[in-house]
């Protein structure tokens, strides 16, 4: 049998940050979840909390106090740099303009 695919699902504890910087400490997700669904969740959890208003969001990991380019929405965490502990904060999309 084949190994490669034997990476082991694993819990993160990551602390997710609103664009308003209200923060959700989370261990909701695991190393194999697609930064989408980690996207979707996250909103749903800020827009409950009235801490967002709902809209086109893209996730970003931060390090050293400074948000990276937004992560591949169809990677899994295990193929981003987010390790756990890590720091998220969703970032509004830039409007599209059309002409």
């Amino acid at each position: 049998m084949s190994k490669v695919e034997s990476k082991t699902e694993k819990r993160l504890n990551l602390t997710i940050r609103a664009t308003n910087g209200a923060t959700w400490p989370t261990d909701e997700f695991k190393t194999n979840t697609n930064v989408k669904h980690v996207i979707e969740k996250a909103v749903a959890h800020f827009v409950e909390e009235s801490a967002m208003s709902e809209g086109d969001y893209r996730l970003a990991l931060v390090v050293n106090g400074q948000a990276q380019p937004p992560l591949n929405e169809e990677a899994k965490l295990e193929d981003t740099d987010v390790k756990d502990g890590s720091l998220l904060v969703l970032v509004a999309r830039e409007p599209q303009v059309d002409g």
